[in-house]
């Protein structure tokens, strides 16, 4: 393992010389070589005297011959790693200047120690340690990657130069370090230390191993994600196809085999992409996740803007039988209404922008069947659960792939409030959530989420019977610390009845989204008197 303390003394300088020096001794070798071999003649001599004086110099040309390949292949090698050397080192000064600049100390060891003293308002000292000890992390994080990649560099420069392996096996090796199950940051610090050559070519060659990975840029995930569609697609055809000729003629259908349900996943992952690629063809979109790995429905994320930009990125969890291609488009269109609202909210000056992201990268709870799976019933906080856990390093991603980052909101409805409440518990980096139609949080304290005092709010419109159920945890219409936005209308907005209301354009609670979107909360229309339900809950639990 590579110590910090020698990959700090690396200089990609060095290794250019090197190079440099073995090509102008395999250009004095090659000259050598060709004097040598010139033709020789040996008229007026011949026996085993002159026999053994031309194999002997037979020889002289075979030696020099292999040590001429042998020295234009360490040249060639060491060229290469000197931009590969070039781009790991820095990455880990850029990694140790933000440190410096923003007033952390990095230990030989990796340890990362905030020096820093506090001079806030007490009202702002909760949100200042927490993006501090967040930041903290992250340094580490970026750091502990960053030297995993300069072992890996170190041990395949080694292979490389002892004739173990070749170029093309570098590139493999580069394919296999690509961090799995590791944070964010970590993933931001692997792509930062890749020259722009190894990353060309993992986008090229394995687009999967890249799309999915929080951490990286929207347009890089983006970019990978979209090749990964178009072979999906080939597979689905291809899987589609075979599923039907099985079947024809089967008298008994499927039912030896699950052909026929075979059939209508694949047919039902097809409709998938064809949501997805409508969506992408409306323009200005980024399709940051496309997962086809589950057994169950499609998953996706995608983008309305660039988030790798955006001043503001909104991000909203859906709830109770949402489907990619069910709902996706639908949502999409939601979100473009959305960005819209808040742009037009922004200063005209185009210096700040936003985007929102449609984010159906869980398993939410269907209606039907699955309602017996106690993994995906809604009766159950388990999907939830679940989805948090593929929410909080989506979120820590948008975070992790930019220099700066967004003022973030999550907007989620329905059962969708659950799962990133759920992801909340650990510290996500978010500013502002919205609840729209919430069953409940899963806690009887607002305190648990782990948000900023004063950014969570819920909306609970009209004749909407789930909001007011408290199916997990309180009621957050009754919970302190959440601030009630209005939902009926007013100033020309229409007001929202129902469940599935909230975000249709034009509507208070529509707006309201907007107003927190583009952190402008305190223009929101505020629900002053609760509701039957909540001032009946509140008395229960007083």
């Amino acid at each position: 393992m590579v110590t910090l303390d020698q990959f700090r003394s690396w200089d990609s300088h060095v290794l250019a010389t090197v190079s440099e020096h073995l090509m102008r001794r395999w250009r004095d070798m090659t000259g050598l070589h060709d004097s040598a071999t010139d033709e020789i003649m040996f008229d007026g001599w011949s026996g085993p005297a002159a026999d053994a004086a031309r194999e002997a110099l037979g020889r002289i040309r075979l030696e020099l011959s292999n040590a001429t390949d042998e020295l234009l292949r360490i040249a060639t090698c060491t060229a290469d790693a000197a931009i590969d050397m070039a781009s790991v080192v820095a990455a880990l000064r850029a990694v140790e200047q933000a440190a410096t600049d923003e007033r952390f100390t990095v230990a030989s060891d990796g340890t990362v120690t905030d020096t820093a003293s506090y001079s806030v308002a007490s009202a702002d000292l909760w949100s200042t340690r927490r993006e501090r000890r967040r930041r903290c992390e992250e340094l580490t994080d970026r750091i502990s990657q960053l030297v995993r990649s300069a072992t890996d560099f170190d041990h395949a420069l080694a292979r490389r130069l002892a004739g173990r392996a070749s170029a093309d096996a570098i590139a493999t090796v580069v394919a296999a370090s690509v961090p799995h199950a590791a944070t964010p940051a970590a993933n931001a610090a692997f792509w930062s230390a890749l020259s722009p050559a190894a990353r060309t070519r993992l986008l090229v060659e394995q687009p999967a191993l890249i799309g999915n990975l929080d951490g990286l840029p929207g347009r890089v995930r983006d970019s990978a994600n979209r090749r990964v569609l178009v072979a999906e697609r080939i597979r689905l055809r291809a899987t589609e196809l075979e599923l039907r000729k099985e079947l024809e003629g089967n008298t008994f259908g499927g039912l030896f085999t699950d052909a026929d349900a075979g059939l209508e996943q694949t047919r039902a992952r097809l409709a998938s992409l064809d949501a997805i690629e409508a969506a992408l063809e409306r323009g200005g979109r980024q399709l940051l996740v496309l997962d086809n790995s589950s057994y169950e429905e499609t998953m996706a994320a995608v983008a309305v803007g660039d988030v790798d930009t955006a001043t503001h990125v909104a991000v909203f969890v859906p709830g109770l039988d949402s489907t990619v291609h069910g709902n996706g488009l639908r949502y999409d269109g939601d979100m473009e209404n959305l960005k819209q609202a808040v742009q037009q909210l922004l200063p005209g000056d185009t210096s700040q922008t936003a985007a929102a992201v449609t984010w159906l990268d869980y398993q939410a709870p269907q209606l039907g069947w699955s309602m017996l799976d106690p993994d995906r019933t809604v009766v159950s906080g388990a999907a939830a659960r679940a989805g948090a856990d593929r929410l909080a390093p989506f979120l820590d991603g948008l975070d992790a792939a930019r220099a700066s980052d967004p003022h973030l909101s999550v907007l989620a409805h329905s059962y969708g409030s659950l799962t990133a409440a759920a992801a909340f518990r650990n510290d996500t980096g978010v500013d502002d959530f919205v609840a729209l139609g919430s069953p409940g949080l899963g806690t009887h304290s607002v305190e648990d989420l782990r948000l900023p005092t004063g950014h969570v709010f819920a909306a609970e419109a009209g004749a909407d019977i789930v909001a007011d159920l408290g199916a997990f945890g309180r009621d957050p219409g009754v919970l302190d610390g959440i601030t009630l936005l209005a939902t009926d209308g007013s100033d020309g907005l229409i007001g929202s009845r129902g469940h599935s209301d909230y975000l249709t354009d034009g509507t208070t609670s529509a707006h309201n989204a907007a107003l927190v979107v583009a952190d402008r909360s305190e223009e929101a229309v505020i629900r002053t008197r609760p509701g039957l339900f909540d001032l009946v809950q509140r008395i229960l639990y007083l």
